[in-house]
């Protein structure tokens, strides 16, 4: 499984490459022209090879699966966040470099006597400028995850289509037909991405509704939900993976938010997940009602036990609500008669609001299964470990045998929790490759 991964990861990253960098045969191939300005073909190749990034960041944010596995979704949608960047980047140096090689360039911001193709240019490049900075932004503006997406998605739909008849109008570096092949098949690969991923998969998802099926109300603010398949077989899903949810809408509206999958993944009859009030969208989980329709689009994520059957030893570290990929883990070993050492250390502020306390203790009775709680509130008669999970309080309760080969620790929680944790563990002796962590903060 895992060198069937690295295959076919090596294979998409060589053929993202290749497809971001082809534009650049169009400058590099061809008649040249005597006397052309070496800036200007910098400015026109950073324009072309940012378009390009451009059109496979909807590759990147589609839902195919395929594309997604090898690495898992929250590395594709960092990666895709990184690119999104890099392609600002290179557009915005296409002007720039215009006004350092010729500042008689300026005249085409003057929007009254310019071209309609260079107009464009510019509201393709504001349009980009406006993408960034809401993703750059939101969470420090607050702006509502809906109201994001929505408008990420509009302005990346104008944005390709602007900045592509920017380039047919654009003269001698198009001028011969192969060049011209080269972008309209661009343009097509733009447009059947954004019809599968607007109309298609909606489609498919609507024709495969989940119901509600219990609402359960947990410790810390949390609210499971049950839900069972109408009228298909659903998914199966590794353990530890996680689904899009869509309620009180349907999938085409473009609402759907992520949330790890809870429950057993030996159990394909029905599907949990228990959600924490943290945002709008969340705290109205408590109001769905049995039988209330919702839409689900999984399974995604790479950070599963299944991907290490081999292991002999396995570690979990959750922290908060990052219980949840956990507890899912926890229930399939469970299901599964696993009979493996299993070792929890449960981070939590308090006591009182540590999700899943009891059914946590019930597990211990089916799995070889021992239970470090670290609480920093505790109660004043707590006898337990106080504080921050730190490499002291590791080797206080793993032995040697527990940090060389055959061990694999699974964490997950707040990134401040998750970043002081990797470092503790690196420093009680684990190798960072037997360290796996869910990292995706996507609504």
């Amino acid at each position: 499984m895992i060198n069937k991964n690295k295959l076919a990861g090596a294979f998409l990253i060589s053929l993202y490459s290749f497809l971001v960098l082809v534009p650049i045969l169009i400058l590099l191939l061809g008649p040249k022209f005597v006397g052309r300005p070496g800036l200007l073909d910098l400015s026109i190749g950073c324009a072309f090879v940012g378009l390009a990034i451009m059109a496979m960041q909807f590759i990147l944010s589609a839902r195919l699966k395929k594309t997604h596995e090898p690495f898992g979704t929250d590395l594709v949608y960092h990666f895709h966040r990184q690119m999104g960047i890099a392609a600002f980047l290179l557009v915005f140096s296409h002007p720039i470099l215009l006004f350092i090689l010729d500042i008689r360039f300026l005249r085409l911001l003057n929007i009254l006597s310019t071209p309609i193709r260079v107009n464009l240019g510019i509201l393709a490049l504001l349009l980009l400028i406006g993408v960034v900075w809401m993703s750059e932004y939101r969470q420090k503006f607050k702006i509502p995850y809906w109201f994001w997406k929505i408008w990420h998605g509009i302005f990346a739909s104008l944005m390709i289509p602007l900045a592509l008849y920017h380039i047919f109008t654009g003269g001698n570096y198009i001028d011969l037909p192969w060049k011209k092949a080269l972008w309209i098949i661009y343009s097509v690969m733009f447009t059947i991405i954004v019809f599968y991923d607007r109309v298609l998969y909606p489609l498919r998802l609507i024709k495969n509704p989940y119901q509600i099926k219990q609402v359960k109300p947990e410790r810390g603010s949390v609210w499971t939900i049950s839900m069972a398949p109408v009228d298909h077989k659903g998914f199966q899903f590794k353990p530890g993976q996680f689904a899009w949810l869509t309620a009180w809408k349907t999938p085409f509206s473009d609402s759907e938010h992520p949330f790890t999958i809870a429950s057993s993944a030996d159990n394909r009859d029905e599907i949990q997940m228990s959600i924490k009030e943290l945002g709008k969208f969340t705290s109205r989980i408590k109001d769905l009602k049995v039988g209330d329709k919702v839409f689900l689009d999984g399974p995604y994520g790479y950070y599963s036990i299944n991907r290490y059957p081999q292991t002999s030893r396995i570690v979990f570290i959750p922290g908060g609500i990052g219980v949840t990929p956990i507890m899912s883990m926890l229930r399939t070993l469970a299901d599964r008669g696993d009979k493996r050492p299993v070792m929890l250390f449960y981070c939590n502020q308090e006591l009182d609001t540590l999700t899943f306390r009891e059914e946590i203790e019930d597990l211990k009775k089916k799995l070889d299964l021992q239970v470090i709680l670290i609480i920093t509130r505790p109660p004043q008669d707590w006898q337990g470990e106080k504080g921050f999970l730190n490499s002291t309080i590791l080797n206080k309760y793993l032995a040697p045998e527990w940090k060389s080969k055959g061990t694999e620790v699974f964490l997950c929680g707040p990134a401040p929790m998750m970043n002081a944790v990797e470092k503790a563990l690196l420093a009680s002796g684990f190798d960072e490759n037997q360290v796996h962590t869910e990292r995706f903060a996507l609504s």
